[in-house]
């Protein structure tokens, strides 16, 4: 077994043993047409209301552009996207509750561009 891969398999083994099921990273960027804010925006609120009673939603937030967007309070900031942190028995559980999200039915998140992939870590979320 490769250094790299003795690295990761001991990763994964802290992970199980802190975490109660496998989390997942997911980017999900918005589409890019100049009706996008609009959809994005005539969806926000019910988005928002169902991801905070979601429990297996660990972590999440939208994504600004620019880069500098926090920069200063007077900054320029706009959304382009979501990231999330997640928790589900497996990949299909992860997929289904993006995909079950109004973002995704309201064409918010790009579905061609969503990421969904394992992610550890040693802290406790």
């Amino acid at each position: 077994m490769q250094r790299g891969s003795r690295l990761a398999a001991r990763i994964v083994s802290h992970h199980r043993r802190t975490h109660s099921m496998p989390l997942f990273s997911v980017y999900a960027p918005d589409y890019t047409d100049a009706d996008a804010i609009n959809r994005r925006l005539a969806v926000r609120e019910a988005h928002l209301t169902a991801a905070g009673k979601n429990k297996a939603i660990k972590v999440g937030g939208a994504l600004l552009s620019p880069n500098e967007a926090l920069d200063t309070p007077d900054a320029e900031r706009k959304m382009i996207g979501s990231s999330l942190i997640i928790e589900a028995v497996n990949y299909a559980e992860a997929r289904k509750l993006i995909e079950s999200d109004v973002y995704w039915s309201g064409n918010v998140w790009d579905k061609e561009k969503t990421l969904i992939q394992p992610f550890v870590t040693s802290r406790q979320l």
